[in-house]
């Protein structure tokens, strides 16, 4: 298990903003980003998961029914 620093953004379509509507920054303990990002839409309808590398992190978008779109990038934090 790794520890990472984790960025969540938020983009509602209704506003029309390139930048995020919200962004919560944390640290988790975890052993499969992709599997925690896919755990945290079950209940939804329909998603699609795009996944990138940046600057050595990890990023899943979650693209949600509505035009939604929710971030996660995941920086491994070295200790």
């Amino acid at each position: 298990m790794k520890t990472y620093e984790v960025i969540k953004e938020v983009f509602q379509p209704c506003t029309g903003k390139q930048a995020p509507d919200g962004c919560e920054i944390t640290e988790m303990r975890l052993e499969d980003p992709a599997r925690y990002v896919q755990e945290q839409y079950m209940r939804e309808r329909s998603v699609e998961y795009l996944a990138t590398e940046r600057d050595g992190s990890a990023v899943i978008e979650a693209l949600l029914e509505g035009n939604r779109k929710h971030r996660y990038t995941f920086s491994e934090v070295k200790g």
